[in-house]
């Protein structure tokens, strides 16, 4: 089940470099894909965390630790907690970076 869990994460982070726009501004002018990244990052935290259960990893360590907490802000955050900034930052910033370890992890 493991490799299912990384097989969709992974596919779930592509799909998630594929929405983001390169500018802060075309990011600023698209709320709907801005909830639809945001959905994805929690759907890639819930996985992360399904992978980490299954492989009988240990809670904190990365990348799963990380992808997990990040789904927690996303998806306990109330209107006006993050800034649209954030988001857009984290996914142009830690999404590469994210998805080799993820890559890597899966062989």
């Amino acid at each position: 089940m493991s490799r299912y869990h990384l097989d969709q994460l992974l596919a779930t982070l592509r799909r998630i470099a594929e929405l983001v726009p390169d500018s802060l501004e075309a990011w600023r002018e698209d709320e709907l894909r801005q909830l639809a990244v945001e959905r994805l990052w929690i759907t890639a935290g819930n996985l992360a965390d399904a992978h980490r259960l299954t492989a009988d990893i240990e809670t904190g360590v990365a990348p799963w630790a990380e992808l997990h907490r990040f789904r927690s802000l996303l998806a306990h955050a109330l209107p006006g907690d993050l800034s649209e900034e954030r988001v857009w930052y984290e996914s142009v910033t830690d999404l590469p970076r994210l998805t080799d370890q993820v890559q890597r992890a899966r062989g």
